[in-house]
């Protein structure tokens, strides 16, 4: 029971902390469209509020890879004064972890590179990231697969932690993802503590909630595969 008390007030506490972040910051959150995917990034936060993509088979299904190895972390050119975050992320116990991944961009050379700006990228424990995120990419990309289409929605919400060398990217409290199939007019939602203990038994389906969890937390709305926020333009690509 304790814990539940717990965890209710800390998502109080993340939604009062969204109200105050949209009333200080609505002009800190800036829209950034790279080939694949479209980052609003709070300049102040140093992290991503928003990832949309749409993902299809062709993206990453091409015969031969042409995303180049050894690429890394990098400054978002059209955003250079706030991205330039390679230090902060070094030695630091979280992992940069990419809100839309790398190898679902093979197919061409650019969209690779520009995955790994650092308006794709936001801060998670390592564990979290290595076993459960990329298991959700995985996911991703089999349902592109299926179905041919889907749009997926990768967000942060509220603050736990800072990192870097001037203690400036926020670490947020939690992560979500939403991939939508057009075809269906399906939502599958995930949800994640981003501060919790590692549990090594721990699996996807635990994390998985419905579209009102999501937009109870992050403060958006969805309808018909597209989404609404006080920072988000309206337009069906976003």
């Amino acid at each position: 029971m304790q814990k539940g008390i717990l965890k209710s007030a800390s998502k109080l506490m993340t939604i009062l902390f969204i109200v105050f972040s949209f009333n200080s910051h609505g002009q800190d959150i800036v829209k950034i469209r790279n080939q694949n995917f479209t980052s609003y990034f709070s300049k102040s936060q140093h992290i991503p509020a928003l990832v949309v993509y749409t993902l299809t088979p062709d993206m990453f299904n091409c015969i031969k890879m042409k995303g180049e190895h050894g690429i890394t972390l990098a400054t978002d050119p059209q955003l250079p004064e706030v991205t330039a975050l390679k230090d902060d992320y070094n030695n630091s116990l979280f992992d940069n972890a990419q809100m839309m991944a790398a190898d679902e961009n093979t197919c061409d050379k650019d969209a690779f590179v520009e995955s790994y700006y650092f308006t794709n990228v936001m801060p998670m424990p390592k564990n979290l990231y290595k076993e459960l995120w990329e298991k959700l990419h995985e996911k991703e990309v089999v349902k592109a697969k299926k179905f041919k289409k889907v749009k997926v929605f990768a967000g942060t919400v509220g603050r736990n932690w800072v990192i870097g060398k001037d203690n400036n990217v926020i670490v947020p409290e939690w992560c979500w993802k939403v991939i939508y199939i057009p075809s269906t007019d399906e939502y599958l939602c995930y949800q994640f503590h981003n501060i919790e203990p590692y549990y090594a038994k721990d699996k996807l389906a635990n994390h998985k909630v419905d579209i009102s969890t999501i937009e109870s937390l992050a403060g958006v709305h969805f309808v018909n595969g597209v989404i609404s926020a006080p920072y988000v333009t309206a337009t069906p690509n976003n």
